[in-house]
């Protein structure tokens, strides 16, 4: 069996997931996890099947074995590909990421039985995310009474949305920001992160690749894109699709960035509010970023505040309007 620590550790960017180049040139992803946390083994099995079942796009690592949980190894590891590359340089390769995205969302979905979780309505299960981690950290994590007041209206609004009744359901990805990307040589934009893979809304992941929360949040990305560049990302998206496909996923596209930002914001809050606070160990999901490069946890910061800022909530809302 794999070591997955014999080899060089790389600089940690996540609070999910450690990731070492192994001897051989492959990668473990070591997973994180609290000793004892009885969810780990399922959580990583259902990793696993999400690297194997997006394995046929041709734009993710290929999964070659899994270390269980063990002890010093609480989390286990997954043994993958290790991808050469950058991160996207945005807005010149948004056009890469959209041919990934439109491979991915093109595949097939896995059966009911599948440890893939699965949304049956991806927008009002979405809201009710939303609701709960406003609900526990909105007031705790944004101190400027303006900015609450902008994600509160914007959160009312989402409530009331008028909305066609089906959305079209893809696997998803959930966690599309530009820096979970890398692009080889050939131009091709390798998704690296599937630990929140699912059946859901794709327009989630379109979302989530062009909002600023997303493009600023990695310090090797870092780009603000204009609305006509957002708009040409969304084009050679809409133009990979079938004309049926496009046409019925066409309504649901602004409504699911509205309330991709929204899930992005209060993720922030969330980070905020539980990287802050002591070790709870009745929490066995609590984040921590005490594993975080230094660098890494200035930039999040400082990504923080300024995204926690009422007139930068104003203008992203603006865009929307």
């Amino acid at each position: 069996m794999v070591d997955p620590f014999d080899g060089e550790a790389l600089p940690a960017t996540g609070t999910a997931h450690g990731h070492v180049k192994l001897r051989d040139g492959r990668l473990a992803r070591i997973a994180y996890a609290y000793e004892g946390d009885p969810t780990v083994a399922a959580r990583l099995h259902q990793q696993a099947e999400a690297f194997r079942w997006l394995e046929p796009a041709g734009c993710t690592p290929r999964l070659h074995e899994i270390v269980e949980p063990r002890p010093g190894l609480p989390g286990g590891a997954l043994i993958v590909d290790f991808i050469e590359g950058h991160a996207p340089r945005l807005p010149d390769e948004l056009d890469t990421m959209a041919e990934s995205l439109a491979a991915i969302h093109a595949l097939p979905l896995p059966l009911v039985s599948s440890p893939i979780p699965r949304q049956q309505n991806p927008f009002l299960e979405t809201l009710a995310a939303i609701e709960l981690n406003a609900d526990r950290f909105l007031d705790k994590a944004v101190p400027d009474c303006e900015a609450r007041a902008e994600i509160a209206e914007e959160l009312r609004l989402m409530r009331g949305l008028a909305l066609p009744e089906h959305q079209p359901l893809t696997v998803a990805l959930a966690d599309t920001h530009p820096g979970n990307f890398i692009v080889d040589d050939r131009g091709t934009a390798w998704f690296v992160d599937l630990e929140k893979v699912h059946v859901g809304s794709p327009a989630i992941d379109l979302a989530h690749a062009t909002l600023p929360t997303s493009t600023l949040w990695h310090p090797d990305v870092g780009t603000l894109l204009t609305r006509a560049e957002v708009q040409g990302f969304y084009d050679d998206y809409l133009a990979l699709l079938t004309r049926e496909t496009a046409t019925a996923l066409a309504p649901w596209l602004m409504p699911m960035r509205r309330l991709t930002w929204l899930r992005t914001t209060l993720f922030m809050a969330r980070w905020r509010v539980e990287t802050r606070s002591a070790r709870d160990p009745a929490n066995a999901g609590q984040w921590s970023d005490a594993g975080l490069e230094p660098r890494m946890k200035q930039h999040i910061d400082a990504r923080i505040d300024q995204c926690f800022r009422a007139d930068t909530i104003h203008a992203i809302r603006a865009e929307f309007l």
